[in-house]
Formats: structure tokens, C-alpha cells, sequence
């Protein structure tokens, strides 16, 4: 048994997913170690390690607080231009409030990137649920997008929150490659009727520290796998543009999308790449 199948067994909850080990990222020593650590310690040294990478390129990362209302504002309008009034500065107050918010600043104390949360209940459920997740142009391409996603995900997990949801717009891929392939969520619902919101779709992540790290895509065997198994039966390769195939897709509810891809020798936007739902809640399938 690997190492990898010994995490996933010892693991109690039957709702919990796990993506196959042949689509996703090895887990590295260090990964390893922070496992062995009850859930507390693991939240604790792994949001050091974040800070630290933060750290490492001259920025800072700190919590929001009242008094970054207005700028924080501003700077979910620059991000967002085409959607400027999706939050207002109310919202932000009753994120901090009730959930928490992120900011990265430089030296200059200047905000360069932001995600929020609030909490609630469903169906007896304790759920944190991420917001605005924006990253100036500047600090692009470093993964802070990532850093900030799992810190929020980490903070909620010392909260007492089982799981993460987020809304994202269903053509906003950068944020899709950011959850869905480097911190390992899965989408499970496709809105097509939300008005001025547009097409979105809601994914999620278990806080849990194993769901945390064995989640993350490797786009290289993602690849592999598709050379090596049969479509229609194994996997199914959608087109992003593709809105009734998207539709009939989460309807049906037998596959669930796992990875957002580019095979430019396919299709020239990007696929999303969907697993059969017992591949992804069977344990013992790996």
C-alpha cells in the first residue's frame, strides 16, 4: 500500500472525494510530514509556510480589518471592471465581520491582492464559502492566487468548517486553474439561469488536511491518462463553450469535472476534464 492509500483509508467520512493519484501531484516530504500532525498543528505550521512564501517576495500578508474597507473596495473595482458592483462596501464589512478577509500589501502598505470568506449552515453542515478572489496584474504568475485560496481554507479548518464553496464564473479560467487544478477542488454545480451573474459554476473542497493536499492536479498525467483510457467510460473531455454539453453534464451527475485543461491539438479553448463519480468518493478505488 503507498503512502498515498494509506492517508486515504484512514480517512472516516464516506462524502469526502479524493481525485485518482494518476491524475494528480506527489505528495512531497515535507507534505508528508505535516500529515502526521493532528489537524491543528497541521493548520498552524502549514499557513507559516505560506506566510513565509509570501514573504519571500517582498509582500506581506495580514488579515483585513475595518479600517481596509474603502481601499479594499477600490481594489475589487479594479479587478473586476466588468462586474464592479458585485460587492459593495457593506458586503466587505459583513465579510470581515462574520468571516475573515485576506489582503496582500507591499512595503508601500499598498493592496495587491485580496480573497474573502463568510460562514453558515447548510444542511447541518458548517460551510465557509470564499469571495473576491483578486490579484493585482503586477504579482501575477507567482501562485499567490493558490496561497491565498489555501490560507483561506486553513483558517476556516481551524474554525470548525467542513467544507469550501465557491462561485466562480464559468469562463474565468485563471481562477478555475487556480481551484480546481492547483489547489484541488471539484466542481459540482453548473448555474446557467443567475441573471446579471451570468454563467457560473459552484465547486468545493473538504477542509480536511488530507483533502488539502492530495486533490492537486498534474497536468502532465492528466495527458497520460487520457492516452491511456477510454472516453465516454473512463473520462469525458467537454468544451468550455460548450453550455448544453455543460448542462447535461451536471444533470446527469454521473461524472463530475475534476481538471481544467488545454490541448491545443483538440480544441483551442480550454476542456474540462470529468471523472465518473465513483472513481472520485470510493476510497478504495486507486
Amino acid at each position: 500500500m503507498t503512502y498515498r492509500e494509506q492517508v486515504i483509508t484512514e480517512v472516516k467520512s464516506q462524502t469526502i472525494f479524493f481525485k485518482p493519484e494518476s491524475i494528480c501531484k506527489e505528495l512531497n516530504e515535507w507534505e508528508k510530514s505535516i500529515l502526521l500532525l493532528d489537524e491543528s498543528d497541521f493548520a498552524k505550521v502549514y499557513k507559516e509556510k505560506i506566510r513565509s512564501e509570501i514573504n519571500s517576495f517582498g509582500l506581506q500578508l495580514r488579515m483585513a480589518v475595518l479600517t481596509d474597507i474603502d481601499a479594499v473596495h477600490d481594489f475589487i473595482v479594479t479587478c473586476f471592471l466588468r462586474d464592479p458592483e458585485a460587492v459593495s462596501k457593506y458586503d466587505i464589512f459583513r465579510f470581515i465581520e462574520n468571516g475573515h478577509g485576506l489582503i496582500i500589501e507591499n512595503e508601500h502598505r499598498q493592496i495587491l491582492g485580496c480573497l474573502f470568506e463568510v460562514g453558515y449552515e447548510k444542511d447541518q453542515k458548517k460551510i465557509s464559502y470564499s469571495i473576491r478572489l483578486g490579484i493585482d496584474g503586477s504579482i501575477k504568475g507567482k501562485g499567490l492566487g493558490k496561497l491565498l485560496t489555501i490560507y483561506s481554507c486553513l483558517l476556516a479548518m481551524e474554525k470548525g468548517s467542513q467544507v469550501k464553496i465557491g462561485l466562480i464564473h464559468a469562463n474565468n479560467f485563471p481562477s478555475l486553474h487556480i481551484h480546481v487544478n492547483q489547489a484541488g477542488w471539484l466542481i459540482d454545480t453548473f448555474y446557467h439561469n443567475l441573471g446579471t451573474l451570468g454563467l457560473c459554476f459552484e465547486f468545493s473542497l473538504p477542509l480536511t488536511p488530507e483533502a488539502l493536499l492530495v486533490n492537486r492536479i498534474d497536468l502532465d498525467k492528466v495527458q497520460t491518462y487520457i492516452g491511456e483510457y477510454i472516453e465516454g467510460i473512463d473520462y469525458l473531455l467537454i468544451k468550455s463553450e460548450d453550455i448544453e454539453a455543460i448542462k447535461t453534464l451536471t444533470k446527469n451527475g454521473a461524472f463530475k469535472i475534476a481538471a481544467v485543461i488545454t490541448l491545443k491539438q483538440i480544441h483551442e479553448n480550454p476542456l474540462l476534464f470529468a471523472l465518473p463519480v465513483e472513481m472520485l468518493y470510493d476510497r478504495y478505488k486507486y
